[in-house]
């Protein structure tokens, strides 16, 4: 048996890695983020507000194959495998025993190896991209520099960090501008990239307005920067990842793919850390670092007695990704004392809204997994009402409001005495509410622009530019439309409040407009943010229909 393994390890650890992976895809419940992107695939597009579209093509293409969580997935967990055996590809210095002690000791590639989200076509295609850097190095070739140029775009469709491996790639080597190969690399790219450039232009750069300014918290916090640290820590090994960073930064890189690769690492943890300091940073989104943890860490334990703890420790990793692997698997209710449990009883509460909604849609108060996992595992119509208290995503966009403008929805969102009154019973609703709303009505779709605003004699007068799919103007105008009205929310000491205007939707008939309200009753002169919400069918949830600004009131 020994001299088998010993003879096929190769065959053997890759085998199993994906048998694994694929069991654990086809027998875990969806993660609130994979629904979200199964929804992209109802809505193909070159664009989405939130990720290029690569997730949407890979979830698409296993879904018609297999309509399951395991079609969701399929094509990830192969990625995934793809990803280990590029890296290993590119080691100078082959160790396939501590490569693999390695791969198994970063918990994250295992339980994480078959989770649909943007991260892992990115790190396969960036494994892809240093493995093809580290060919054209050694070749200088045209070809090779055009194939760069392909999975570059692949890299961008994937995910915008991409941009952050190509910066640090040519910081790590600034002889790269003055190669003509480059250039043509660049050109590719860009032709191959521009459909989803166009979409961007088309819906005036949503992905850069969200990820750039709509994502910053209004105030720091320490936990952000704790939080992140901490996150790094966990997501490079839960029991040997500090010794597997360290081996990473201590390696001196032999050739330019190293050093590209040891570039990006660091400058990924530093771009981030510097983010922690305007909101909370993902600790996924580091995940690209991963290639340089197993590369740099594989390099320098090389023939080291240090790499004895990464073989000690395998089995106490090992150990706890198959409690983690089970459990996930395990058909069992969300348990109250988990935080967040996103892939235990999604389809028993499911089946308890649908019942309520009485074959109406269902409308969630702002929640884009929700609505998704009603999709996915209900196969019934729903949505996301977002207010100014939360965030736009695809939802603003995607052609669901308007199909639902005048009928009859459930509204279920936190609860209220006076609105959302009917306690949802069931655990995964806690602290919910519910109501039946007759003509429905929101406008998540508009936007309103260039804000300016003006302090006339105890009136805060704004000036905005609106901007609308022209088939709402069609709703502005009759009822229940007209008694929309536009509001004010201030953000109050982490808390928002709505305040009133007597602007009705209905009078909005140019792209610019103005409305006026008097100076809502502050805590008193100060600097506040706000932004401009318009009032729906549900009393106290306006729709989110601008950036945050700044209100100075004297």
């Amino acid at each position: 048996m020994f001299f088998y393994f010993k003879k096929y390890h190769r065959f053997i650890f890759y085998l199993l890695w994906l048998v694994i992976t694929l069991v654990q895809a086809g027998n875990t419940e969806l993660f609130d983020d994979e629904a979200y992107y199964w929804v992209y695939t109802k809505f193909p597009a070159w664009g989405y507000f939130d990720h290029p579209p690569m997730i949407s093509w890979l979830i698409s293409a296993g879904y018609s194959v297999v309509k399951s969580e395991f079609g969701v997935r399929i094509l990830i967990v192969f990625l995934n495998v793809c990803t280990i055996g590029v890296i290993e590809a590119m080691l100078r210095k082959k160790d396939p025993f501590l490569f693999y002690a390695i791969c198994c000791s970063i918990a994250i590639v295992q339980i994480g190896g078959m989770i649909a989200v943007p991260d892992l076509p990115l790190l396969f295609f960036t494994s892809l991209f240093f493995y093809t850097y580290q060919q054209y190095e050694e070749k200088r070739t045209i070809w090779l520099a055009i194939a760069l140029g392909v999975i570059i775009s692949l890299m961008l469709y994937s995910k915008y960090h991409a941009v952050l491996i190509i910066l640090f790639t040519l910081l790590s080597n600034v002889k790269l501008f003055r190669r003509a190969e480059i250039y043509l690399a660049a050109l590719v790219a860009l032709l191959l990239f521009a459909p989803h450039l166009y979409w961007q232009y088309q819906h005036d750069f949503p992905s850069v307005q969200f990820h750039l300014f709509e994502r910053n918290a209004s105030s720091y916090k320490i936990s952000f920067t704790l939080d992140y640290i901490a996150g790094q820590l966990l997501i490079a090994g839960p029991v040997i990842g500090w010794l597997l960073l360290w081996a990473a930064f201590k390696y001196q890189w032999m050739d330019p793919m190293e050093r590209a690769v040891k570039f990006s690492m660091i400058g990924f943890y530093i771009f981030f850390l510097i983010s922690s300091f305007k909101g909370r940073v993902e600790a996924n989104w580091t995940i690209p670092c991963m290639i340089g943890i197993i590369i740099l860490s594989h390099q320098y334990l090389h023939n080291k007695r240090l790499s004895k703890w990464i073989y000690r420790t395998v089995p106490v990793t090992l150990f706890l990704v198959l409690v983690v692997r089970v459990y996930m698997m395990l058909d069992i209710p969300a348990n109250a004392w988990a935080k967040k449990d996103e892939f235990h009883g999604n389809k028993n509460w499911v089946t308890y809204l649908k019942k309520h909604a009485a074959g109406n849609p269902v409308v969630f108060i702002n929640s884009y997994q929700k609505p998704s996992k009603m999709w996915f595992y209900g196969n019934s119509f729903s949505f996301s009402l977002n207010t100014p208290i939360y965030r736009r995503n695809n939802f603003n966009y995607w052609p669901i409001e308007d199909s639902l403008f005048g009928k009859t929805v459930l509204v279920t969102g936190l609860y209220d005495s006076a609105i959302l009154k009917t306690r949802v019973g069931h655990p995964e609703f806690n602290r919910a509410g519910m109501r039946m709303i007759s003509n429905f009505y929101s406008f998540s779709k508009i936007r309103l622009k260039k804000i300016k605003i003006k302090n006339v004699n105890n009136q805060l007068q704004f000036d905005f530019q609106i901007v609308a799919p022209a088939h709402y103007l069609q709703f502005f105008q009759t009822s229940p439309a007209d008694t929309a009205h536009i509001q004010l929310a201030v953000l109050k000491n982490d808390s928002t409040q709505y305040f009133p205007s007597t602007f009705a939707v209905s009078n909005i008939r140019t792209v610019h407009t103005n409305a006026s309200m008097a100076i809502p009753d502050f805590a008193g002169p100060g600097k506040y943010k706000g932004r401009l919400a318009i009032s729906s069918a549900v009393p106290g949830h306006p729709s989110l229909n601008s950036s945050w600004f700044d209100i100075t009131i004297e």
